[in-house]
């Protein structure tokens, strides 16, 4: 029995969406039902082998010499989950459901993010009754761990100037610029050993979380730094040897889950004394932005631990990474202009891997946040690996598809669409930088908290946006 209206296309492509697993890196399944879209309806289509899909459709009746236009969205979806959640991003479908007109999925991310792109763009390639130009439909992969798609799409196969990007997540905003960004893994080898000792678990969880673009200025907390203050808190007052620590998911998501476990010699009592007093002072540092923050210690069972060196090592740089917004615009109120993401940790028998999201407008921000993060892990024995970079998509003053769109925006809502400049990244600076000319307007629907558990698509304005967007391609 289908959630959604199966007669709306948009609605009916977004619940088939959800029955596929796409995660980052898993989105065969769902280029594979993209070629055998078109395939079923005669459309031209190209598929490389990252798996990005270029789908094309010529212009509707009176439209066949009109300039062509760029359809764009990404396949891949922000794979999270809570941590009671038994679910398998690599295989289960999502367990939606509709609540006082939101689209959810229970315990994990709905995939809003960029599952509305797709949905609307084989909705417009099936219905043969819209009025359109040439259309170069584009369904890009891995661009939330960093456009990488975008960054190796044959720009050859495009021959319009113009362009609709979907990966726009509030109704009331049109993206007009957006950041660049830098993953950076930072790797070291540590060393094991057994010890005689009593063994604790620390848990960190119940934390929001979400898009570290949107919300790295919200005073959210980050488990993997949590985690670390804790560990730091104890091992000021006691030898203790940490046997591994994890925490966090996604490099483009502030961790919302970490976890430690650690040996010491020391009594019980003072370790419960002083992790209640640290942990007491982080409540109360995040009791209006994280009113369901839970910090947790329990005994648990012998594992080995770090030597001594790797320990020590270890829990200083959790300290001393930075994470959080670092500058704001003097010329755009509320936007960040730079920030870092600590994403995550994970440790095994043999290493140590951290991953970061850098973001920043200006490139030599990036450097400079790079040179900072260097120099720590030197200090440190981190090596550091950069695993890729994408480029910012400057504000276009003149823009003739902007100004179409604020056209059509005011006619059917009756109010005016605001400018926004994100400090998220987009895939639209690949296209500005390799479409010399390039006209670029984003819009979509309003998606909630997407990247975290709580994400939700408002189905009023996902029905409405279409409705503008199908306006839009009458006017092109």
């Amino acid at each position: 029995m289908s959630v959604l209206n199966s007669s709306f296309g948009p609605e009916r492509y977004f619940e088939e969406i959800c029955k596929i697993p796409h995660g980052s890196f898993a989105e065969k399944a769902i280029s594979d039902y993209i070629v055998e879209f078109a395939r079923d309806h005669k459309l031209e289509c190209i598929r490389d082998q990252e798996n990005n899909v270029v789908v094309y459709k010529k212009g509707s009746e009176g439209y066949e010499d009109h300039e062509p236009l760029i359809l764009q969205g990404h396949t891949d979806m922000v794979c999270e989950k809570d941590s009671d959640c038994d679910f398998d991003f690599t295989k289960d479908p999502l367990n939606i459901y509709v609540e006082d007109g939101k689209l959810k999925a229970r315990g994990t991310t709905l995939g809003g993010d960029d599952g509305v792109a797709v949905a609307y763009m084989l909705a417009i390639l099936e219905d043969d009754t819209i009025a359109h130009p040439p259309l170069e439909c584009v369904f890009t992969v891995q661009e939330e761990v960093g456009c990488i798609g975008a960054a190796k799409l044959d720009f050859s196969l495009f021959k319009s100037k113009r362009m609709l990007n979907l990966d726009n997540l509030s109704f009331e905003h049109t993206n007009v610029s957006s950041s660049g960004s830098q993953k950076m893994r930072l790797y070291r080898e540590i060393q094991k050993e057994d010890m005689e000792a009593d063994f604790y678990r620390i848990t960190v969880d119940g934390l929001k979380g979400g898009h570290s673009g949107m919300f790295i200025d919200s005073e959210r907390g980050n488990a993997v730094k949590i985690t670390a203050r804790i560990l730091y808190a104890l091992a000021k007052e006691s030898d203790i040897r940490i046997a591994e620590v994890n925490g966090g998911n996604k490099e483009n998501a502030i961790p919302i889950y970490g976890e430690a476990i650690f040996a010491t010699s020391a009594e019980k009592e003072k370790i419960t004394e002083t992790f209640n007093t640290i942990r007491e002072d982080i409540l109360n540092e995040y009791k209006f932005s994280e009113e369901d923050l839970k910090i947790e210690i329990n005994e648990t069972e012998k594992e080995k631990v770090l030597i001594e060196k790797d320990s020590q090592d270890l829990f200083k740089y959790m300290i001393a990474l930075p994470h959080g917004y670092r500058h704001r615009s003097m010329n755009i109120e509320g936007l960040i202009t730079a920030s870092e993401n600590l994403a995550s940790v994970r440790t095994t028998d043999n290493d140590v891997t951290f991953r970061v999201l850098q973001r920043a407008e200006l490139e030599s921000r990036l450097d400079e946040m790079k040179d900072e993060i260097d120099m720590i892990s030197e200090r440190f024995g981190f090596e550091v690996i950069v695993d890729g970079r994408a480029p910012s998509w400057a504000y276009q003053p003149v823009s003739e598809m902007r100004k179409l769109l604020f056209e059509i925006y005011e006619e059917k809502t009756g109010n005016k669409l605001i400018e926004a400049a994100t400090h998220g990244g987009l895939e639209t600076g690949y296209f500005a930088g390799e479409i010399p000319g390039i006209d670029i307007v984003t819009f979509g629907p309003t998606v909630s908290d997407y990247h975290t558990s709580r994400e939700c698509l408002d189905l009023e304005t996902f029905r409405q946006a279409y409705e503008i967007i199908i306006e839009m391609l009458k006017r092109l």
